[in-house]
């Protein structure tokens, strides 16, 4: 289809052609190909009739809502007790060391409370904490002069977006 679109580039075209040229099959396929691409080009286009959209929000309004799935207990507790039983059969057979697992969990939040409170030492010096503060106040103060410099256009406004002209 690529080379039937011209969508190939000048070298696989032409060993697409030479191909063609030798291969009865696939020139009878490529031959019927273009003989129902040019059906399809003949083919007058399809309009939607004028209400097409208000009646397919029709039909999705009338259509009933869906059922919300539910949790089935049994299988959930029968998952649960599955899982604990792996646990413990994994604890009894040795394959997990629980004292290495809660060294290691506990070594992972003793990094990560470092890490944080680096961050928090490096935000203090760099004043983040006033730039934002800062940000903030003035987001503030140009909304507060916006509000007051709209405020007589606030009708206009309200009505245009009501949809009364204006």
């Amino acid at each position: 289809m690529a080379h039937l679109d011209g969508d190939t580039s000048r070298v696989e075209g032409e060993m697409i052609e030479r191909h063609l040229a030798v291969c009865e099959s696939c020139r009878a396929e490529a031959a019927a190909l273009r003989e129902i691409e040019m059906r399809l080009e003949r083919l007058a286009p399809i309009q939607p009739r004028n209400d097409f959209t208000l009646a397919v929000m029709a039909a999705v309004a009338a259509m009933p809502a869906p059922k919300r799935a539910r949790l089935r207990v049994s299988w959930f507790a029968g998952y649960l007790a599955a899982a604990w039983l792996l646990v413990i059969g994994a604890t009894e057979a040795h394959l997990i060391d629980w004292q290495r697992v809660l060294a290691s969990v506990a070594t992972e939040f003793g990094k990560l409370g470092a890490a944080a409170q680096t961050v928090l030492h490096v935000a203090g010096n760099l004043h983040v904490g006033t730039i934002a503060a800062g940000a903030v106040g003035f987001e503030l103060l140009v909304l507060v002069i916006g509000v007051l410099a709209l405020r007589p256009m606030i009708p206009r406004i309200s009505s245009w977006l009501a949809g009364a002209t204006i």
